[in-house]
């Protein structure tokens, strides 16, 4: 069984495939905000989740 991951984990994981600046781009937010979810000091929304994980299913499309 796979074990779940957690919001920072899979945020984590993102920033390695596309970098803080096109995550920020692609959720229409500032770095300094993506910044501090991976720091654990700002909150990801359930919302802004969703819409990584959007932005991961194209990065995935687009590199099959």
């Amino acid at each position: 069984m796979t074990q779940r991951q957690s919001p920072v984990q899979i945020l984590e994981q993102a920033e390695k495939l596309l970098g803080r600046k096109e995550i920020a781009a692609g959720l229409k937010v500032r770095e300094e905000v993506v910044k501090s979810w991976y720091e654990g000091t700002g909150t990801l929304s359930n919302s802004h989740l969703l819409r990584l994980a959007d932005l991961l299913v194209k990065y995935a499309a687009q590199n099959r």
